[in-house]
């Protein structure tokens, strides 16, 4: 089903299908109405496991993955917006929680349920209507159904209240500092030899894991490796000399990029291993990134990063920063490769107090948040 004819379905049901929605119904939703990730996600575990006077419902549109899921945790759990059913189904539900988007499109379906937007990432980069690259019929109609529709939208601390108001362009009123519910694993303990042996049954011994997540680019596959000196089995050389694992994780229309390194110590970590990785973030040693938003997750394990950003202002050109690059990436920026092997053993951490002060500004809630945001939720509908 389209989104206009959702839209217009959605519209009939509302007005008069004499739907009462009920605060005990939860429904959740994310990318696309497809996908079963980012803080929807894991409030969505949360949920099940913990408040058992709540229903909860998860929007997944992808029939294999929907699927999948009832298999793995029960067909009740999971539903579709892609029939009148589906959305009859989700406009029963009193509370909505989404990272991207809505479960189901129209106007004024606030007015009989809370919508939050748990949102999915601290925005480094600009995001939603301070997009440079929104053109204006889109800018409307993220206006009328999105921001005017969110009860409330979720972020990490006080100093993002006004960036994130600018972005959905609403009162600052409804930016919530409640956290983000994916990073509650970053608070447990994860056995690093337990998941991995499991991932890669053949791995070698290793005493070190390096984790290598670049951003997705739209105008050219990512350089994984951005040095003029490279040297593939020097590479391998020094994985081996210091027993060290690197786990490269490409966007998924990127994976091919990766194939031409991988060997004994270098290995990808895809979707099909791990679908979503923040679950085990916290297993590896040292990040490698460039502009993901991943590494201000990770700065709440306080390990040391590595920053690639070899086309940084091609990048910027294009969709913009919502903060200076070098103030809010507390780590080494090799340009050659030698540089880059300095960087993955260092003599010693010179960038942990940067990592403090990235970390206070960002990343507010220092604990479990899932817990915390159904209590207030639970307050506003009780």
């Amino acid at each position: 089903m389209g989104k206009a004819k959702n839209l217009l379905f959605t519209a009939c049901l509302e007005h008069f299908g004499q739907i009462r929605p009920d605060s005990h119904i939860w429904l959740f939703s994310s990318t696309d109405n497809s996908h079963y990730n980012y803080n929807s996600r894991y409030l969505f575990e949360y949920v099940k496991e913990n408040l058992p006077k709540i229903t909860p419902l998860f929007v997944i549109n992808d029939p294999e993955l929907r699927n999948s899921l009832s298999s793995k945790y029960g067909k009740q759990y999971f539903i579709e917006t892609e029939s009148i059913q589906g959305i009859r189904q989700a406009l029963s539900a009193g509370v909505w929680f989404t990272s991207a988007g809505l479960p189901a499109y129209g106007t004024g379906l606030h007015k009989k349920r809370l919508i939050i937007n748990l949102w999915h990432g601290v925005p480094l980069k600009k995001i939603a209507l301070l997009d440079p690259n929104l053109k204006k019929a889109a800018r409307i109609y993220f206006k009328k159904i999105f921001s005017e529709n969110y009860t409330c939208i979720l972020t990490t601390s006080h100093e993002l209240i006004p960036l994130m108001a600018r972005s959905f362009a609403v009162s600052e009123d409804k930016i919530k500092v409640w956290g983000q519910p994916r990073n509650d694993g970053l608070f447990q303990k994860n056995d690093c030899r337990e998941i991995l042996g499991q991932l890669f049954p053949d791995l070698p011994e290793y005493t070190k894991t390096v984790l290598y997540a670049p951003t997705f680019r739209d105008y050219g596959q990512v350089q994984l490796f951005p040095f003029k000196d490279f040297d593939q089995e020097q590479l391998e050389a020094f994985l081996d000399e210091k027993n060290m694992l690197l786990f490269i994780r490409t966007h998924v229309a990127e994976q091919g990029s990766a194939a031409p390194y991988l060997g004994k110590r270098i290995r990808f970590l895809g979707n099909e291993q791990a679908e979503d990785v923040t679950g085990i973030l916290n297993i590896f040693d040292c990040l490698i990134t460039d502009y993901s938003s991943i590494y201000i997750d990770y700065l709440l394990t306080d390990k040391p990063m590595i920053f690639l950003p070899y086309d940084r202002q091609q990048y910027l050109d294009g969709r913009g920063m919502n903060f200076d690059y070098d103030d809010v990436t507390p780590g080494p920026k090799p340009e050659t490769f030698n540089d880059f092997l300095d960087a993955l053993s260092p003599k010693e951490d010179f960038w942990k107090s940067e990592r403090t002060r990235v970390n206070r500004l960002f990343n507010e809630i220092q604990h479990p948040c899932a817990a915390d945001i159904c209590n207030k939720v639970l307050k506003m509908i009780w």
